[in-house]
C-alpha cells in the first residue's frame, strides 16, 4: 500500500535516520534521503559522504554536515545501509522507530537477514531467494541527474551510434558475452562508441547518443548442488545455499548507475529482457515501449528488431525516461520505501 504524502509526513515527523555500516552511505540511501527532503520529511545522517557516480550523485552541492548526528533514539524511522558489508548488523536502542535495511551490494543476492527484519535489496531476482523479508529496490536516479538531462535532443537528432562506455571490471561476464555476440552484429548497422569517458564528457556523449548499451550482470550457477563444495568448502556451500532457486543459471548484479543514466538521458536503453531473466523491481519496464530488450536465445533477432524499430526510437527514449522518473526518481522511491516501512518494518527496541 502506498500512503499519501501527508500521511508519511505525519508518520515520519521526527525524522528518518540513515546509518552507514562499514563505509559511506550508498547511492540508494542518498536518493532516498533526497526524496525524504523533497517530501519535507526531516533527515539525519550518520556520515556526510555518499558513494555514487559523479553525474548520478544525490544531494550534490548540499551541505550535509548539519544533518550528521549519532544514532539517537526518538527518530521516526531508521534505514541501516549494509551495502558495504552485505550482512546483518544489529541496530538497537532506538525505542520505537521503524527499522529497515537497504543493500545495494553487487552480491546482495547472497545477503540474509533474520526473518523479523525488512531489507530493500538491489539486483534482486525473481528466480532465487536466500529467504527473509526482501523488497526489491532500484538504483534509480538523483534529482541532479534529472536536472542535468532536462535539456536534451530527440533521439532522431543525435549522432547515429551506440554508446558502449564500459570500464573493464570484475564479475561482468554478461558484458563480455555481449561483446562477443551482440555488439559485433549491432556494429554492422550502427557505429559503436567504445570511448571510456570521464564524467562530464560522458554526460555529453550520453545526451548525443541515440542508443546506450546499459546492460550489466554476472552469470551464476548453483554451487550448492555440487557435493564437492559441501565436503571440501562447507562455509562456501552454506553461503551459496538458497531457500529457493528456480533456474540452473541466473544473471546477478544486473542493476547499475549506467542503466538509470541511460533512461534519464532519453536514450534507447539496451539491456536483457527484464521479465525473461527475472529482474525484480516494484514496477517493470515494458519491452519496446521503455527499453530495447536482448534475448540471449536470439541475438541476431534482437539486433534486427532494434534496427527495424528505428522509427520508434524517439518514443522509446522519451517513454523510458518518463517511466523511470515516475517510478524511480528520488521522490517516488522515498514514498514507496517509507510506505513499505510503515506497513511492514518492525518497531525498533
Amino acid at each position: 500500500m502506498t500512503h499519501s504524502e501527508d500521511d508519511l509526513r505525519r508518520a515520519y515527523a521526527q525524522a528518518v535516520y540513515f546509518h552507514a555500516v562499514g563505509g559511506l552511505l550508498s547511492h540508494n540511501s542518498g536518493c532516498l534521503a533526497e526524496g525524504c527532503m523533497a517530501l519535507e520529511i526531516p533527515v539525519r545522517l550518520s556520515i556526510a559522504n555518499i558513494t555514487s557516480r559523479p553525474i548520478s550523485m544525490p544531494l550534490a552541492g548540499v551541505d550535509l554536515a548539519p544533518l550528521v548526528t549519532p544514532p539517537y533514539a526518538g527518530y521516526s524511522g531508521y534505514v541501516v545501509d549494509i551495502t558495504h558489508t552485505n550482512f546483518h548488523v544489529p541496530f538497537q536502542g532506538i525505542q520505537g522507530g521503524r527499522l529497515a535495511y537497504v543493500n545495494q551490494n553487487d552480491i546482495s543476492i547472497f545477503s540474509r537477514l533474520p526473518d523479523e527484519h525488512l531489507m530493500f535489496v538491489a539486483h534482486e531476482s525473481r528466480f532465487a531467494s536466500k529467504g527473509g523479508r526482501r523488497i526489491p529496490i532500484a538504483f534509480g536516479m538523483s534529482d541532479g541527474l534529472i536536472d542535468a538531462t532536462e535539456r536534451r535532443k530527440p533521439v532522431s537528432r543525435r549522432t547515429p551510434r551506440a554508446l558502449r562506455n564500459f570500464r573493464a571490471s570484475m564479475n561482468q561476464s554478461l558484458r563480455a558475452l555481449l561483446d562477443l555476440t551482440y555488439v559485433p552484429q549491432l556494429e554492422q548497422h550502427l557505429a559503436i562508441d567504445r570511448t571510456v569517458y570521464d564524467a562530464q564528457p560522458y554526460l555529453g556523449a550520453l545526451l548525443d547518443a541515440p542508443v546506450s548499451l546499459a546492460y550489466g550482470g554476472d552469470f551464476y550457477s548453483p554451487l550448492m548442488e555440487n557435493p564437492w563444495f559441501h565436503s571440501h568448502e562447507p562455509k562456501l556451500a552454506n553461503l551459496h545455499h538458497f531457500e529457493r532457486l528456480d533456474r540452473s543459471a541466473l544473471v546477478m548484479r544486473w542493476d547499475s548507475w549506467r542503466l538509470w543514466e541511460s533512461f534519464t538521458a532519453g536514450c534507447v536503453t539496451v539491456h536483457l529482457d527484464f521479465e525473461k531473466y527475472g529482474f525484480a523491481l516494484p514496477v517493470l519496464p515494458t519491452p519496446w515501449v521503455h527499453y530495447a530488450p536482448i534475448d540471449l536465445d536470439d541475438i541476431a533477432g534482437s539486433v534486427a528488431q532494434l534496427m527495424d524499430r528505428r522509427p520508434e526510437w524517439d518514443d522509446i527514449g522519451e517513454q523510458g525516461r518518463a517511466w523511470a522518473i515516475a517510478n524511480y526518481g528520488s521522490r517516488p522511491s522515498a514514498i514507496r520505501v517509507l510506505s513499505d516501512m510503515l506497513d511492514h518494518a518492525p518497531l525498533g527496541t
